[in-house]
């Protein structure tokens, strides 16, 4: 297999958050590999740590959230020892920016659109005034705001909020940063406007020569943005490969469990299947398979020792005792061995 440059290595990290006296552990031993130029999207219910692991990328984990074990390797540097915001600084904005999924949190009520682009440029690229301005006017022109030097002095109210979304791209990529992080980017939007901030992503992408994050729990946003997936749950990455290997051929029983709740495999006048029972309590310390009470095809094993990972192919690995050459035989569920056939009897 061809080697690839990694760009950001995530090795054995923990984060741990402190909540009335009391641990909870929300990442636990996550690794993970990006490759520069890729476009990787982070997968899995709410609660399952997305945001949290890679906002640890940046610095901006909650004041009661720390890094208590692993490393963060960028740019040769370890920045999960990271302490202080001047630190920071030299990587979050300038080198790894971050898109958040409700643009009026992103944005001051109270400045003027301009501003705010201009206050990321000078802060990030040394350069001041006039020039600064002619950037700013130029972002705006390059993720299709019209008429960008009128819509400069305006204020967030005054824009929709597709095009909220394009300014907060916009001041993300100001700085031409090596990586883009898109925490569910489209969520606030409706699909028209949804698929359009995305084809955005993708040019910006190309012509700055980004790698893009993308943290989702839309697998419908994943087939149509990744090139490969990462799916997290309970605070872990559970399985990981090439976007068309967790869609066709997955082994993690949560991911079965994802891809059984997409809309195209259900049947028509027939509820979706959903995903029973809840997430672990993360006070307290896990055994096993994380996902295995929920699991109807746990084995005894999954609810006393953790799974390592094993080797789908070069590109693709699960974290399942499924794999493990010990296991009884068994069959996957129909709908995931069948996905691809029933893909495309659906559109054909």
């Amino acid at each position: 297999m061809e080697e690839k440059d990694v760009i950001l290595s995530a090795k054995d990290v923990d984060i741990e958050f402190s909540l009335r006296g009391k641990k909870l552990k929300a990442i636990r031993k996550c690794s993970l590999d990006i490759y520069r130029g890729e476009t990787l999207a982070i997968v899995g219910e709410s609660g399952s740590g997305k945001s949290v692991f890679t906002k640890s990328f940046i610095g901006m984990l909650d004041s009661n959230g720390f890094v208590t074990n692993g490393q963060i390797i960028y740019d040769g540097q370890d920045i999960a020892k990271f302490k202080t915001e001047k630190e920071w600084l030299t990587i979050r904005g300038k080198k790894i920016a971050m898109v958040m999924q409700d643009p009026m949190t992103s944005l001051n009520p109270l400045k003027r659109i301009g501003s705010q682009i201009k206050e990321a440029i000078e802060l990030h690229r040394g350069v001041k005034g006039a020039e600064a301005k002619a950037i700013a006017i130029e972002m705006l022109r390059k993720v299709g705001i019209p008429e960008p030097e009128k819509r400069y002095n305006q204020y967030p109210h005054e824009f929709s909020g597709g095009m909220r979304q394009r300014v907060v791209i916009a001041i993300a990529v100001s700085c031409n940063p090596d990586i883009l992080i898109c925490d569910e980017p489209t969520t606030a939007l409706d699909v028209t406007i949804q698929a359009q901030i995305l084809d955005l992503i993708r040019k910006l992408k190309e012509e700055l020569n980004m790698t893009v994050i993308y943290i989702t729990h839309d697998l419908g946003v994943v087939a149509n943005v990744a090139d490969r997936v990462a799916v997290m749950y309970a605070g872990q990455i559970v399985e990981y490969g090439l976007a068309d290997e967790i869609f066709f051929d997955a082994w993690h029983p949560y991911t079965w469990a994802l891809l059984s709740a997409l809309p195209q495999l259900g049947e028509k006048g027939e509820d979706l299947e959903a995903i029973e029972g809840t997430p672990p309590n993360l006070f307290v310390e896990i055994k096993g398979d994380a996902f295995a009470p929920r699991n109807k095809r746990a084995l005894a094993i999954d609810f006393v020792k953790e799974p390592p990972f094993f080797d789908v192919s070069e590109t693709h690995k699960a974290k399942t005792w499924y794999l493990d050459p010990r296991c009884p035989k068994f069959e996957r569920p129909s709908n995931i061995v069948n996905y691809r056939e029933i893909i495309r009897r659906k559109v054909y």
